[in-house]
This record gives structure tokens, sequence and C-alpha cells, in this order.
């Protein structure tokens, strides 16, 4: 069946509401204002992934390159070159990718490639904690937590696949995106040190970064947003179709 486009209009619309409520909702951060490694706890991504998922990659991920920005200029770091660099666009890839991917169909070895694509993110990032558990002898490490969530994500994008479940593709999706767009904060973040001066508030010192954070970065950044993605989206996402049937129906391309 032949899906009906969506008119500019409620893109236009859709992508300001995602903006919205991404840096909407972000200001909450200002109240457990956490940061580490210059980058935030970001829970509320799993805004700009439902409207990715619902309305397709455009609206996705503009509305969070948006969203970030003016997070980042109001509230953030304050540093609006630094939020165009790496903020903005690695939102906009990221979310893109989700977006994109959740809204194609996929021959079944395609879908196999996909899949261990999916899943090389959250190995080869919890492979850090769990090298520091074995090296440590210690459960104290905040490093096990990584190495847990990155067994979690693992586990749930297996199982949603074996079992077959309508949220699989979606799963895979959000983990190649969010991993794209983590790699590219964590470079960005450390190049952008070599080239400019980083905003005091993030903690980071004033000379260029030591290339290894850029690994440091990019699983933080990773291992903190992909169980909000996993978890939160799917709901959100089947709650607001039953409320609005049409936008199942609709064409996000």
């Amino acid at each position: 069946m032949k899906h009906r486009s969506l008119p500019t209009s409620l893109r236009l619309v859709t992508t300001a509401i995602n903006a919205a409520l991404y840096a909407g909702v972000g200001a909450l951060w200002t109240v457990l204002p956490l940061t580490v490694f210059g980058v935030r706890f970001w829970p509320q991504v799993f805004i700009p992934a439902a409207f990715s998922a619902i309305f397709g990659p455009w609206v996705g991920g503009v509305g969070a390159a948006i969203g970030i920005f003016v997070a980042d200029v109001l509230y953030g770091h304050h540093d609006a070159l630094l939020s165009m660099l790496v903020g903005v666009p690695s939102n906009f890839v990221g979310f893109f990718v989700i977006g994109w991917l959740t809204h194609r169909s996929f021959s079944a070895a395609a879908k196999r490639v996909l899949l261990l694509v999916s899943l090389l993110f959250p190995v080869v990032l919890s492979t850090y904690g769990v090298y520091i558990v074995s090296v440590g002898n210690t459960l104290s490490s905040p490093q096990v937590l990584v190495a847990v969530v990155g067994v979690i994500a693992v586990v749930s994008i297996l199982a949603l696949t074996v079992l077959r479940n309508r949220w699989a593709d979606f799963e895979v999706a959000a983990s190649i995106g969010l991993g794209i767009g983590s790699v590219i904060i964590g470079l960005g973040l450390v190049a952008y040190s070599y080239l400019f001066a980083l905003p005091a508030v993030l903690g980071l010192g004033k000379g260029g970064l030591p290339v290894a954070l850029m690994y440091a970065v990019t699983t933080f950044t990773y291992m903190s947003e992909i169980p909000f993605i996993v978890l939160l989206t799917p709901p959100v996402v089947a709650a607001s179709k039953a409320a609005f049937p049409s936008l199942g129906s609709a064409d996000s391309r």
C-alpha cells in the first residue's frame, strides 16, 4: 500500500515541536547538572528519537540539531561555536540515521549486517568497563556501570531480534544512530580543544585534550543515553500512534 507523504507544513510544525520539547525538557538538566568528560547527562534523547521514528529522518535530525543548539547556548556551556561544530552535527546525524534506518525496508542479509553493526558499539565501548574490572579486581569502579549497560544493550537488541519483536528494527537503528553521534562528539570535542579554547564550565582545562579522551567521551555519551532511547521511545511512539492513528499511515521520508 502506498502511504501518503507528510505535507511540508506538518514537517515544519513537527520539527519545531521536536526542537522545543528537546530543549525544554533538557532544561531539567539545570536541576541535576551532571557532566562527565564535558558531556551532560542527557536522558531526554528519547524525544528526538520518537520524532525520528514517527515522522522520519529530517524531522528527527533537524529538530534535534536546533534543540541542542538552543540548550547549549541558553543553559549549557554557552559556546555557540562549539555547539555548531560538535553538538549540532552529532545530533543531526545521529537522529537522522535513526529515522532513515527506521523508515527503510532491508533484505534479510542487510538486516543481519545492520544487527552486527548495532552490536559493535555497545560491545566495543563496554569492553573498557570490563577491562577496568578485570585489572582492578574490584566492583566499586564506576566503569562497572558502563559494562553493565553495554551488556544490557546487547541482550536487548538480540532478544528483540530473536523474538521478531516489532521494535527490533528500531533498536538496531537506535544503537547505530546513537553510536555514530557519540563518535562525532568524542572526536569533535577533542579536535575542538586544539583549535579553540574550551568553555571553562566543562572543567576540561584550556589546552588540547588527550587523544585517549575521545574514547571516554564517546563511551559516556553512548552508555548514558542508549537506555533511555531503547526503553522510553517505543512506548512513546506506540502511545502517539494509538492516540493519532493517521501517524501510522504517513510516509515520513
